[in-house]
């Protein structure tokens, strides 16, 4: 019985330790959902370029083109363009300013979604912002 307890109880530490670990991984990123086409020639500045060029109205409207196209949506801050794991919850967001929370991959340089949320400026970030 003793050692049944004792198995329980470190079974359910090692759950949290691993659950702890795992929490700490994801962080808070926030930026602008975009397509690489955009972010490749200046970001939001260039925007006016491609609204030009596509005829599209705004850059959502852009980003969804180039996408269908064939881009991706990246998270655009202000150290860097970050490729996004899950497309599909980026979608939802083309165009917008956004807290992405997720764990940052740096063998793909790529963050590994797991939220995204409209910009708060209160959430706590990460060092890519």
């Amino acid at each position: 019985m003793h050692k049944t307890i004792l198995s329980i109880s470190l079974a359910s530490t090692l759950m949290l330790v691993a659950v702890s670990f795992a929490a700490a991984q994801n962080q808070n990123y926030s930026g602008v959902i975009t397509a690489n086409q955009i972010a490749a020639t200046g970001g939001s500045s260039s925007l006016g370029l491609w609204m030009k060029k596509l005829n599209c109205h705004g850059e959502r409207d852009c980003a969804q083109m180039l996408v269908r196209a064939g881009g991706k949506y990246v998270l655009v801050t202000a150290k860097g363009v970050y490729p996004l794991s899950d497309q599909n919850k980026a979608a939802l967001f083309a165009g917008a300013r956004v807290t992405v929370a997720g764990t940052y991959d740096r063998s793909k340089k790529t963050i590994e979604v797991a939220d995204v949320q409209a910009y708060n400026a209160s959430a706590t970030s990460a060092g890519l912002q």
